[in-house]
This record gives C-alpha cells, sequence and structure tokens, in this order.
C-alpha cells in the first residue's frame, strides 16, 4: 500500500506541474487565468517566477497555464473496518479521515462528530484501499477560456454594417448625428474619416448608409434573479441585477455599486456553471426611439 507523500503529493488540494516539478497550488487571484505555485517549507522557488504576496500575507508564483505540465486536484481515500472515508491528515503513524457512509449506528459507535458528519484518526496498519483521486483542472480551464474568448468575455457590444462588412462602432451617435465606425485597415467607400481620430482607422456614418446598427449584450439568471452580464473577473461572470427587489439584493448579499450622478446598481459575480438562462440579446438601434 502507497502512503501519500508529505508534500510532493498532498492529502488533498491542488498540485501543478512545472518544468517536471510538483508544486502544491491554486488560482492566482486577480491575475486569473494564472495559477499560483506554492512551494514546500525546505523547498526552491520556481526558477524564473517571481514571487507575489497575496491579500492573506502568503507568497505564490504566478505561472501563466500553457507553462505548466500539469494542473489538477487530488484527494485520497481509504477504508476502515470496510467503511470508506475521505483522508484529511496522514502523519507516520496514523490516518485521518471524513466518514462518507451512511451507517448512522457505526459512526455512532467509532467516530466523532463533527458539525456536518463525522471524522476519525485511526492507526495506519488498521487502513485498507488506500487510493489516490485526480481531478484534471487543465482541460476545464482552457475550454473556459476558449468559451470566454469567444462570447468577447460577455462584454456588451455595439456593431454596424456597412455594405455587408460589420464594424465595431459606437452605441450613440455625436452631436453631428453620425456613428463611428472603427475599420481597422479597411476603407470603407463613402465614408469620412473621423477627423478627432489620429489613427486613420474610425469612420463616421450617417444612420441611413447603414444596413444595420445594433448592441448585443448577454443575460442571465442567479438564484432565480435576473442579471445583465457586463463582462467576467478572474474567469467568473459578472452581472448587473436587473429585477425590483430590494429584498433579493439583500438577502443574497449583492455588491452595492453607487454610480456617480446616476442610480445605484446591485452586481453579483459567480462561475459561469452556477448560472442558468445564458442567452445573447439583440437591440436593433435603427429602429429605436
Amino acid at each position: 500500500m502507497t502512503a501519500p507523500p508529505s508534500f510532493r503529493f498532498p492529502v488533498n488540494g491542488e498540485v501543478a506541474v512545472f518544468r517536471g516539478e510538483r508544486y502544491r497550488a491554486r488560482g492566482a487571484a486577480g491575475l486569473w487565468p494564472c495559477v499560483e505555485l506554492l512551494p514546500g517549507p525546505g523547498r526552491p522557488a520556481p526558477e524564473g517566477i517571481a514571487p507575489r504576496e497575496t491579500a492573506d500575507g502568503t507568497v505564490g508564483y504566478p505561472v501563466a497555464p500553457e507553462r505548466l505540465d500539469a494542473w489538477e486536484a487530488v484527494h485520497w481515500t481509504f477504508r476502515w473496518h470496510g467503511e470508506l472515508f475521505k483522508c484529511t491528515r496522514a502523519t507516520t503513524s496514523t490516518y485521518s479521515g471524513d466518514y462518507l457512509g451512511s451507517d448512522e449506528r457505526f459512526a455512532k459507535e467509532h467516530l466523532k462528530r463533527r458539525v456536518i458528519g463525522y471524522r476519525g484518526v485511526f492507526p495506519r496498519e488498521e487502513v485498507t484501499e488506500l487510493k489516490l483521486h485526480r481531478e484534471d483542472l487543465f482541460q476545464p480551464l482552457h475550454a473556459l477560456v476558449r468559451r470566454l474568448d469567444e462570447v468577447d468575455h460577455f462584454r456588451p457590444k455595439t456593431y454596424a454594417v456597412h455594405h455587408g462588412r460589420t464594424y465595431p462602432a459606437a452605441t450613440e451617435t455625436d452631436a453631428s448625428g453620425l456613428i463611428a465606425l472603427t475599420t481597422g485597415d479597411d476603407r470603407p467607400e463613402g465614408l469620412t474619416v473621423d477627423p478627432e481620430d489620429p489613427s486613420g482607422e474610425r469612420f463616421l456614418a450617417a444612420p441611413e448608409q447603414l444596413d444595420a446598427w445594433y448592441r448585443t449584450h448577454w443575460t442571465f439568471c442567479w438564484e432565480n434573479g435576473p442579471f445583465d452580464a457586463v463582462g467576467t473577473v478572474d474567469g467568473r461572470v459578472k452581472g448587473v441585477y436587473t429585477g425590483g427587489s430590494w429584498g433579493f439584493a439583500n438577502y443574497m448579499d449583492l455588491t452595492h455599486e453607487p454610480i456617480p450622478g446616476a442610480y445605484t446598481r446591485y452586481t453579483v459575480t459567480v462561475d459561469l456553471d452556477g448560472v442558468t438562462d445564458l442567452e445573447q440579446q439583440r437591440t436593433d438601434l435603427l429602429t429605436s426611439p
């Protein structure tokens, strides 16, 4: 039977492989999608990676995911007297674990009660079927990055179509009633270069010169409340609450964001897996009053 190593494979948590070396790891808060390497006591820092102190005072070494060989969540399980446990600690003589079974009589007789569930500490020689479980975090991360990129991180966007070609556009007309289009290297025929744009990549169009002019944004529901998506933060979607219930905003502890000179808005930032009814909306600006 193989015992959990003391630090190269933690009893539970995240592990990243960088240049063939394994490190404890975690998502780098504020630097998503980077992964932070956490060398154990006595281990050298990863070469060529600058340290970063986080808000809780700990130091990690952030690495872009494409530089990692692997990133995964690991945990161990074992059996004691035939019952299944999740390992929470390993010493030279004992294993500690949270009970995963459902035999209430067994638990009350042999284990210590926790706030939720039961736990126990057992001599190593009494433990059987010690098993390592791995969950790949690498591929789901890449899949999420691609998903966010495909929808431009769920930010609202405005577009205009001129002679069949679509360009990023201003959401409102300027003082002359013209709409600014960002065209890049393209030079749309019949449009005027924006004199205030030194790059020469922005042109001005009258509404009647356009085939279409529209705004797109995303909406979703979280905990049955409606939200407009306004972007992402560390790989999580951020939304502005569009419902009318102050009770919901208060009970769900939404973030209060005062807007100078405007209304107060309530926001939430949640994992994509936690939202429902995620849909793209389109508003036609040519026909809007």
